[in-house]
């Protein structure tokens, strides 16, 4: 916990310096997921999901949520677009083609896992998130967007610091504007400020059944209320 403290503090004044801050690394190529996307248009042209639902996106967790996620956020329309292994920066990339053409009326994100096992910067991934941000509100100023906390994982623990810092980062921003929510799903994955050791497959990065029970009702208890209120 102090180095997640003391991670924190650096942000903190990082943002305050008048001096610009130099990042050690940048973003890759977003064209490694041109396949996965052309997939998504490919379904698209067989049936082409309705106007004004919710966009679920992100890296691999929301992949992976993508057999149960209809049961899981019911009764939502939602429209699930996770490509495996993608950050921030590939998201803004792709947001035309796999978020804005549904025009939706609320967007649910999860990105920075990735970006911090990247060695990619805090203050570099709020700047792309501001980017797409900035691009949702431009086709709709009244779109809702639901942050998903960057996960605890025992693969990725010696890392941890710097996605707190992240997650951090959200919450300012969150708190900031009434239509962007903070949902923190990373608070019922620990326990006694450690990932859990039951929720994760083979790989101790992504969650099991047990792992997505508990991240599908830490995001149904922020979005649910909302969305459903419109709701057809």
């Amino acid at each position: 916990m102090f180095r997640v403290f003391i991670a924190i503090c650096f942000l903190l004044a990082s943002c305050k310096s008048s001096e610009p801050v130099k990042f050690e690394k940048e973003y890759g190529s977003p064209e490694r997921f041109e396949s996965s996307i052309k997939k998504f248009e490919a379904a698209d042209t067989k049936k082409m999901p309705p106007k004004g639902a919710v966009v679920v996106t992100g890296s691999s967790s929301v992949r992976m949520w993508h057999n149960r996620i209809h049961k899981d956020l019911a009764p939502l329309t939602v429209i699930p677009r996770g490509f495996g292994g993608s950050n921030m920066n590939d998201l803004l990339h792709y947001s035309d083609r796999i978020v804005l053409k549904y025009n939706p009326r609320a967007v649910v994100i999860y990105e920075g896992d990735n970006d911090t096992a990247q060695d990619i910067h805090p203050l570099q991934i709020k700047a792309k998130f501001l980017e797409f941000v900035a691009k949702l509100k431009k086709q709709n100023k009244d779109v809702r967007i639901y942050v998903i906390t960057v996960k605890p994982s025992i693969k990725r623990l010696n890392i941890w610091d710097k996605a707190a810092a992240t997650n951090s980062i959200f919450k300012s921003l969150c708190d900031e504007d009434e239509n962007m929510y903070y949902v923190d799903t990373a608070s019922a994955l620990l326990e006694n400020g450690k990932p859990r050791n039951d929720i994760f497959i083979k790989d101790d990065l992504h969650l099991n059944s047990k792992g997505y029970d508990l991240w599908a009702e830490a995001v149904k208890k922020v979005v649910l209320p909302v969305e459903s209120k419109y709701e057809k």
